[in-house]
């Protein structure tokens, strides 16, 4: 059996029904049971990048990524797809060649999240020498933590005319009570004011594209040996955002890194590279179009006090949110539930286990507030 999904957004596919589902559909609470919630916890700790890794939420449903096909045959899923093969002998001038032909297929302005960490900064550089004038749009925090991206971020946007920052590092986890109805549970969903604030930001502009670099942080970190199809990203779930936030607004979330002639280039450049988790490859080969903050220094940020902060300020509807999912479904993890131990998992190590109860309660709490289940 053949699952082809041409769409430029996720589709679900029914392996019980062989087609794909409409996913505007009403879902019954009884589908809402242990087996299924722990399967969401093992999809949220695992991240899976193939359909065999994924476990199913809802009865024989898989998410099938955009612009993807499969073969389904004797129980298991294969992808259908060109074997990503490594070119050699490429140089910065042939990557700012392939990147020059990508943008050409782009019909309307672009915007970059500029966040002062290496990933935009290399987009906005990249652009730059191509001769593109993109909107740049973040986010900026007075927490100690975050000093240098600060910094970093003033001088990227002290060189460009329309620039947006907001400090919506506070809005980590708000506004929760709005989140769009989807059709499977998803951690992004949790994050979702984030980017409805950002394209709210760009309604003026008229920004079709806005490109975000994600995909940067297995890309240029990933041990690299004529492996390029072994590389683990992107996940079956990246593409939230773009699914439930941009493309129903006739916008594209655009994870630059994950496009495949992006991700060949890089890889390709890369081949014969051990692990490199601070990036020093990508800093002296990129030099040229980032400040030199990033390509003579390395710093990861801590992003924990910026949630935890978050969960505060958010607690009461957190806790509304968790409360209709245990009126609706009765699942014991939902009982009796205390803010309290989120943050405990954040400090052991095993957050992303609270972050999966959190984003299976809010599936529940939009599927409820949109009517979309029934009994």
């Amino acid at each position: 059996m053949i699952i082809d999904n041409p769409k430029y957004t996720t589709d679900y596919f029914s392996l019980k029904d062989q087609c794909f589902v409409d996913q505007t559909q009403k879902i019954s609470k009884s589908l809402f049971t242990t087996q299924s919630f722990d399967a969401h916890t093992q999809n949220e700790i695992c991240l899976p990048i193939h359909l065999n890794e994924y476990q199913p939420v809802l009865p024989d449903i898989y998410p099938i990524p955009a612009r993807t096909k499969w073969a389904f045959e004797d129980g298991f899923f294969r992808k259908i797809k060109k074997n990503i093969n490594l070119s050699k002998g490429l140089t910065f001038e042939s990557c700012l060649k392939n990147s020059r032909r990508l943008l050409k297929s782009t019909k309307g302005k672009i915007a970059v999240e500029v966040s002062g960490g290496l990933d935009s900064s290399i987009i906005i550089g990249i652009l730059v020498m191509l001769g593109y004038e993109p909107v740049l749009i973040g986010t900026i925090s007075e927490l100690y933590k975050f000093r240098t991206e600060k910094h970093i971020q003033e001088i990227i946007s002290n060189r460009f005319k329309h620039v947006i920052l907001s400090n919506s590092f506070s809005m980590q986890f708000t506004n929760l009570i709005e989140t769009p109805p989807h059709f499977l549970p998803c951690y992004a969903s949790l994050h979702h004011s984030i980017a409805a604030n950002t394209l709210q930001s760009l309604k003026e502009h008229d920004i079709k594209y806005v490109f975000q670099g994600t995909a940067f942080d297995m890309m240029l970190t990933a041990s690299v040996d004529n492996n390029a199809n072994d590389i683990r990203f992107p996940n079956l779930q990246d593409d939230w955002m773009h699914d439930y936030v941009f493309a129903p607004q006739g916008s594209a979330y655009v994870d630059v890194a994950a496009l495949t002639p992006i991700k060949r280039m890089l890889i390709s450049l890369r081949n014969g590279q051990a692990q490199d988790n601070q990036k020093w490859w990508a800093r002296k080969f990129f030099a040229r179009v980032i400040p030199p903050e990033l390509s003579n220094y390395a710093y990861k940020a801590n992003y924990g006090p910026v949630w935890w902060d978050g969960l505060l300020s958010s607690s009461e509807q957190i806790t509304k949110i968790v409360d209709t999912a245990w009126e609706i479904t009765a699942l014991p993890i939902f009982e009796n539930f205390k803010m309290q131990s989120i943050f405990d998992g954040m400090n052991n190590g095993s957050g992303r286990v609270g972050y999966a109860l959190l984003g299976y309660a809010n599936w529940i709490h939009a599927l409820h507030k949109a009517d979309r289940l029934i009994d």
